[in-house]
């Protein structure tokens, strides 16, 4: 993880395009409702224009990376559609944490894993 920062703001060279993680989740709530399982999941790619891309089955999220200073502990990836902002935290160990912020308001967050490409 701490070359997460580094790795997706140099400039572009030849890894453009290539996936940098790819993640599953496996539980799913939705505002206060009980959480239920789930089997979501969408491949991170770097992208020389915008950091990089979540490219789910529904759509393609365009972000930045967000590492509080500290890209060795964690990463969040930060993004924004028309119609929701989107957050993913990579723990080291592939933990992770997806949320969608819509208008309403309305939150759904997934939890999972990601296993991050080197």
């Amino acid at each position: 993880m701490r070359f997460l920062i580094a790795f997706l703001m140099l400039p572009s060279l030849a890894w453009a395009g290539d996936e940098f993680a790819s993640c599953h989740f496996t539980t799913e709530c939705f505002e206060s409702e009980p959480c239920s399982d789930t089997d979501f999941g969408f491949a991170v790619n770097h992208n020389d224009d915008v950091g990089f891309i979540i490219q789910t089955d529904a759509e393609n999220i365009d972000g930045l990376v967000f590492d509080n200073r500290f890209p060795e502990e964690t990463s969040t990836l930060i993004g924004q559609t028309e119609t929701a902002y989107h957050m993913l935290t990579i723990a080291p160990d592939g933990t992770a944490r997806y949320s969608l912020h819509m208008q309403g308001p309305m939150v759904v967050s997934y939890m999972g894993q990601c296993e991050v490409e080197y």
